[in-house]
């Protein structure tokens, strides 16, 4: 009896050893009581901080979940799972702005900042890459933009499948990334960890940007690594009066 109670707790899992032969000691032990698995499941520690307690609306299930939510954004549940679909939206974004910031400067075409500037030109030509963009003036831009979006995100929003609306798979998925299931939910954590240092970079791009104006992310690593010690994130956040 208290063989199969510890069977039922789990714990022959773990040890199979302890219950492996009719004469353990466990065999007429005390029964033990059975934890709760389903509580001790939500009571875990949460991956990103060891000792934190995960909260119990995020139990694991979704790709990239490590139990953090110090803000407690996602307790209701039509939110949580709004955040994580606008979350993936926003990673995907990023993961395209931030080479499209980078390729243009490393190939000695301009920086990002610049490259906004024919915008505020009168008449003004959009270029890519130093090739003039086709309807490249302002307002024919605006209106394609606008027209494309809406577009999208209407067909998106008439989606009910939930799982759909965030890996809608067909001329989404032209390799069949996703015809594997195994490898799929594989690939669905590296694009959510990917993302999100994507939207970091982009907020260092940001910020570093707004710390020297007019400047583009490689010309700011250039000048720190031609200099460590003197250009670095101390020049922004030191007054320059204390500097040496």
């Amino acid at each position: 009896m208290a063989a199969n109670r510890l069977m039922s707790c789990g714990i022959a899992a773990a040890f199979p050893s302890v219950l492996s032969s009719s004469k353990s000691k466990f065999a007429t032990g005390v029964p033990l009581p059975c934890v709760n698995t389903s509580a001790a499941r939500f009571t875990m520690s949460a991956d990103w901080m060891p000792g934190q307690p995960r909260p119990p609306y995020l139990d694991g299930s979704a790709p990239g979940d490590f139990g953090f939510d110090p803000l407690r954004l996602g307790e209701v549940p039509e939110n949580l799972e709004r955040y994580k679909e606008s979350e993936l939206i926003h990673c995907r974004w990023a993961m395209l702005a931030v080479p499209g910031i980078l390729i243009p400067e490393a190939l000695g075409l301009g920086n990002w900042v610049k490259a906004q500037e024919w915008a505020a030109i009168p008449g003004g030509q959009a270029t890519y890459l130093g090739q003039p963009v086709p309807w490249g003036n302002l307002p024919t831009i605006l209106v394609i933009e606008f027209l494309a979006i809406s577009f999208v995100e209407h067909q998106r929003s008439m989606e009910k499948d939930t799982e759909r609306k965030k890996y809608p798979g067909g001329a989404f998925d032209p390799l069949g990334y996703s015809k594997d299931p195994k490898k799929f939910e594989e690939y669905k954590v590296k694009e959510v960890k990917n993302g999100r240092l994507a939207l970091l970079a982009f907020v260092g791009i940001c910020v570093q940007q707004s710390a020297y104006p007019g400047t583009g992310p490689l010309e700011n690593l250039a000048t720190h690594l031609a200099d460590p010690w003197h250009n670095n994130i101390g020049n922004v956040i030191i007054p320059r009066s204390l500097l040496p």
